[in-house]
């Protein structure tokens, strides 16, 4: 069985945009990458915000998503799901809801890892209490 991968904010940003200084990095991995990438809402959410909706990438993304490059899965909608309780129980951490959205969607997974550019994830676990896989430069 294949590695399932999720991606997180910081290289989706970076892929899109130029300047960014770690956009070789995630042009290079997700290259690598057999498709899909998987991802949630947030994550989806957070990436516009930071590329100020530009349209290319609004673009860029929707076209993803339609050639199943992107997959979007639902992380808050699924029944039993414990996002919101793992939002509180790091809530003197600056993560965010979509860093514990892939943290769910990392458990959802028999083998998985995250694309993250975030040092946060070193803190996440699992519900077993390990540490996650990750890929970061």
């Amino acid at each position: 069985m294949a590695e399932a991968v999720l991606i997180d904010t910081g290289p989706l940003v970076a892929f899109f945009n130029r300047s960014d200084k770690w956009h070789d990095w995630a042009k290079k991995t997700m290259s690598e990458i057999q498709p899909p990438l998987i991802t949630c809402e947030a994550v989806l959410s957070e990436t516009l915000f930071l590329v100020k909706n530009n349209p290319a990438v609004v673009r860029a993304l929707h076209s993803m998503i339609q050639e199943n490059i992107i997959s979007v899965e639902p992380a808050l909608s699924n029944p039993g799901n414990h996002v919101l309780e793992s939002v509180l129980k790091y809530s003197d951490l600056p993560g965010s809801l979509a860093d514990l959205s892939l943290v769910y969607l990392y458990e959802m997974q028999p083998k998985a890892f995250i694309l993250t550019l975030d040092s946060d994830f070193h803190i996440y676990r699992d519900s077993k209490n390990r540490a996650l896989r990750l890929r970061k430069p």
